[in-house]
């Protein structure tokens, strides 16, 4: 049984920058977030020392599990941080918007966006949703068969659920994760919780 966290709402999030491997601080709604999920699992977790806490590294995604094991009672230092569940690299793109990406890379972003090139298509100095995939299957396969809460970023949230539930890349490129709901996967099935 796995269940998968995205980071609350950040600075960069609101202006709509790409943030990658760059980090931009939680907003007040980001910290209220972070309330949310911790209730959220707190409602459907009732022993969390039968659980890894395994969160990315990033500062987001640390400042977020911080506030969720505040709540939770779990001590912080006993997450585990895997280098692997690091947000998808943007490259020369992190820090940028859209219309920014666009001034300084003519093009690119819509070779990107062509439906057979998104899988596969490298951004410059970044990554690959293949590239994405292959470094996230390494931390599924070192928890392979634990109970895990995974506290990551939106795209690794996807690829996660892909690998887990055995979806095809064009299944898991359209997947969002709204950064107010946990999703739990048992048993091959995928529940979306979100607090009442």
């Amino acid at each position: 049984m796995i269940y998968i966290v995205r980071h609350g709402q950040t600075a960069w999030n609101l202006q709509g920058r790409k943030q990658g491997r760059k980090d931009s601080p939680l907003t007040l709604k980001g910290v209220e977030q972070a309330k949310e999920v911790s209730k959220i699992l707190n409602d459907s977790i009732k022993d969390y020392t039968k659980f890894k806490i395994v969160v990315s590294p990033q500062w987001r995604c640390q400042q977020f599990a911080s506030i969720i094991c505040e709540l939770a009672g779990i001590d912080f230092s006993a997450c585990i941080f895997e280098e692997n569940l690091r947000e998808h690299c943007f490259g020369l793109w992190e820090g940028k918007t859209e219309e920014e990406i666009e001034e300084e890379f003519p093009g690119f972003l819509a070779k990107r966006y062509i439906p057979e090139n998104y899988w596969s298509y490298v951004v410059p100095m970044g990554e690959s949703y293949e590239l994405l995939y292959s470094r996230i299957k390494k931390v599924l396969d070192k928890y392979e068969g634990q109970k895990v809460v995974y506290i990551c970023h939106e795209m690794v949230s996807k690829v996660i659920r892909g690998k887990t539930l055995n979806l095809s890349p064009e299944q898991i490129l359209p997947l969002r994760h709204p950064q107010d709901c946990v999703y739990k996967v048992e048993n091959n099935t995928l529940t979306e919780l979100r607090s009442v």
